[in-house]
């Protein structure tokens, strides 16, 4: 591999990994409960974020057709989990949280890894990306269960 091409794909994958960092603040701000040991309202806000995200074309579309378009789903998909794993304690099992964000956290780690998503480059293969996306999907899934959304 030549040293242009080499330093290239790490000056893809730093933008992909900045791309997928996001830029805007978390998902979720509230507390679990508030000052009294109520409930605070972001269990069902976490609820509807994740109903919104499960609706996405990226989470219901074919994987290995559909992961070149979704930058903004992983993105978004890895911005609700640490959101998720602060509700887990308000949920009737919370394990199953758990492991469901744990499932996400690895999907989206094999689906950058793998390069799925480029900046300024062609995508991944189907063959590597379309599995991850789909690993991405059955997560999600179980993670949007779990919480109850």
């Amino acid at each position: 591999m030549s040293t242009f091409r080499a330093a290239r794909l790490a000056a893809a994958a730093a933008v992909t990994v900045g791309v997928l960092a996001g830029c805007g603040e978390p998902t979720t701000h509230a507390v679990s409960t508030g000052g009294d040991g109520q409930a605070s309202a972001t269990l069902p806000a976490l609820r509807t974020k994740l109903s919104a995200i499960a609706v996405d074309e990226c989470a219901t579309e074919p994987a290995g057709q559909i992961y070149p378009n979704c930058a903004r789903f992983v993105r978004e998909v890895q911005n609700v989990v640490p959101a998720a794993r602060a509700e887990a304690g308000q949920v009737a099992s919370p394990e199953a949280v758990t492991k469901a964000a744990d499932a996400v956290d690895g999907a989206v780690n094999r689906f950058t890894q793998d390069r799925c998503i480029t900046v300024g480059a062609p995508p991944g293969p189907a063959a590597e990306c379309g599995p991850d996306l789909a690993s991405m999907q059955e997560a999600l899934r179980a993670l949007v269960a779990a919480v109850g959304a």
